[in-house]
């Protein structure tokens, strides 16, 4: 009798054991029959590293043609650390894949069966479509070998392919890799959004009146270029100059009158005066919904003169602006922040034999910004290199407008107005700590809103006799942003080998600094990129292992990492096996 009960409950254990099978199996299919049909996933993550931004999902739903990216990090000689980051580029491909099927990718071995000769053709031709290869040398039994890694993809869109380099390098010196995973997003969309433009925006860089040149600002209007029309207009009194103005009829010499020519504008460190009706160019401009990028220095100080004399007289720079910058919102004051968060200079300290001998002395007028509001423009930006940057004031209550901050001096600056004496002593005497007693000055702005033209009211009668002008005393919204500093957008340029640097780079410490980021983040936002902005504005760290714990705790660190998962299965085979005995011997009984 008991065996035929203990046979009764054998069987009945197995249907119930191929029941739940079968019910398991039928849950599994369920699930990913609906997975097909919805998609969805939950980050866990504090930084959500592993979320596509809205403004990605949004295009990637609306493409409306096959998007294709042959990817390039592929080989057998990959260097460990690039086929992690391939792995990355993989998975993030796999991202856009799962909210459009129009996206497609392989990843391909460029360099495989090919001949010497054929490789260095290859070679040329990724450096003709902007994919500069990466020598990497590596040390084996062999000796020392080089091998090339082609940085990126090549992104195709009905007929147009534009390259996607997503290996590079932090400017900040530190881990690539780090920050090319940061910087992925941004770098796998950014073609995308080029070849889908059917026109891009026009950036101009203004000229004609002692503006920064062309060698001084090549840097930043490369960058530009990536995603812009990038020129440089002349104003010289001509109403044509930012807008499309011609002649409709000859015989009655009436006017069409047509849009702005620029999306936006850029000044550069302007050192004439501007005439009046180049003012009011430029007035009409903002009033038909043009956005302005100014970078301009109040006072005439300039790190240049120091190189001939230890000191010079820095005097208020007239302008004749400053109307202009108050009836928007704004006042850039003629005076210079000295700030004990400043970068160092070279010193002649003496001379050794017929050599002069250089120290590197900090110096308050070339500050280091490090302090940023939360704004999208400077989210991602950790410094910026400023030379004789003044402050700028917020004046005005219109409702019209909003001002944001967005770069300040540190909680130790000192104000020192024009005119003053400039000198290197400043550097070699103790600051007195009582006199850098400001704080948090603002050094960049950006104005939005509804703009009043400066020339309400007082609109001379020679423009007020011009009807065919269309004079206008509001703006539409738009947008401008204030720097009280042109030396942010200079970059270093070697004339021997015709050679830019980067906008920000410290040619006496060799130092990166973000001012080219910064820049190209303005001119995003005037242009409306925001969604590029958002997606440069994303930013987590990898978490490392701190090595001195590692070392120190060592075995203890081993047995929480493998004796206590071993104890948990351990108890629990334990537990299933006393609570199994313990459920059949009843059944038994």
């Amino acid at each position: 009798m008991k065996k035929n009960t203990g046979s009764k409950s054998s069987m009945q254990f197995k249907r119930n054991t191929l029941l739940g099978l079968l019910v398991a199996v039928a849950i599994l299919v369920v699930v990913n029959i609906l997975s097909s049909f919805l998609f969805f996933r939950i980050d866990l993550t504090k930084d959500k590293r592993h979320s596509l931004s809205p403004s990605t999902i949004e295009m990637l739903k609306n493409l409306d043609d096959r998007v294709y990216f042959r990817v390039y990090l592929k080989g057998k000689n990959q260097p460990a650390d690039y086929q992690l980051f391939a792995k990355q580029v993989e998975q993030m491909l796999q991202d856009f894949r799962s909210y459009s099927k129009n996206v497609y990718f392989e990843f391909i071995d460029p360099m495989e069966g090919k001949s010497g000769e054929e490789v260095n053709s290859i070679l040329a031709e990724f450096v003709r479509k902007g994919l500069e290869p990466i020598p990497i040398s590596r040390e084996d039994a062999s000796g020392y070998s080089t091998h090339m890694v082609i940085p990126g993809a090549i992104v195709s869109y009905r007929g147009k392919e534009y390259p996607a380099q997503v290996v590079v390098a932090d400017p900040s010196g530190a881990d690539w890799l780090q920050y090319s995973i940061q910087e992925l997003e941004y770098n796998l969309v950014s073609p995308i959004r080029r070849l889908m433009k059917t026109e891009k925006p026009v950036v101009a860089y203004l000229e004609g009146h002692g503006e920064l040149d062309f060698y001084n600002t090549c840097w930043t209007a490369m960058q530009l270029q990536r995603f812009y029309n990038v020129t440089r207009i002349v104003l010289d009194g001509k109403i044509n100059a930012l807008r499309d103005i011609s002649i409709a009829d000859s015989a009655t010499q009436t006017l069409k009158l047509g849009d702005n020519k620029y999306d936006v504008l850029i000044i550069a460190q302007p050192t004439q005066p501007f005439k009046e009706f180049d003012k009011y160019i430029l007035d009409q401009f903002v009033m038909r919904g043009g956005k302005i990028l100014w970078l301009v220095d109040n006072t005439t100080a300039a790190l240049d003169s120091l190189q001939s004399t230890p000191e010079f007289f820095a005097t208020p720079r007239s302008l004749y602006i400053n109307d202009l910058f108050f009836t928007y919102g704004v006042r850039l004051n003629p005076n210079l922040i000295q700030d004990l968060s400043c970068l160092p200079i070279p010193q002649q300290v003496g001379m050794l034999g017929d050599q002069p001998q250089y120290k590197f002395m900090a110096f308050p007028y070339s500050l280091d910004i490090v302090n940023f509001s939360d704004h999208p423009i400077v989210r991602n930006i950790k410094e910026v290199k400023s030379d004789f940057a003044g402050s700028i004031d917020m004046v005005g209550k219109s409702e019209n407008l909003t001002k944001t901050p967005l770069m300040f001096s540190s909680e130790r600056s000192k104000l020192v107005p024009a005119p003053s004496i400039v000198s290197l002593r400043v550097a070699l005497t103790k600051p007195n700590m009582q006199e850098y007693a400001f704080h948090n000055l603002p050094v960049a702005v950006l104005v939005e809103g509804s703009f009043e033209s400066a020339f309400k009211g007082i609109l001379p009668i020679e423009f007020d006799t011009i009807k065919e002008l269309d004079y206008r005393d509001h703006s539409v919204p738009t947008r401008q942003i204030f720097v009280a500093d042109g030396d942010i957008i200079r970059n270093p340029f070697d004339r021997k080998r015709n050679q830019p640097y980067p906008a920000g780079y410290d040619i006496y410490t060799r130092t990166m600094y973000d001012n080219t980021q910064f820049i190209v983040n303005c001119v995003n936002y005037l242009c409306d990129d925001d969604d590029l902005l958002q997606l440069r504005a994303k930013n987590f760290k990898i978490g490392s292992l701190n090595q001195e714990k590692i070392r120190g705790k060592k075995v203890k660190l081993a047995l929480l990492n493998i004796g206590i998962p071993l104890l948990l299965i351990s108890l629990l085979g334990i537990v299933l096996i006393v609570t199994r005995k313990v459920r059949f011997s009843k059944k038994d009984k």
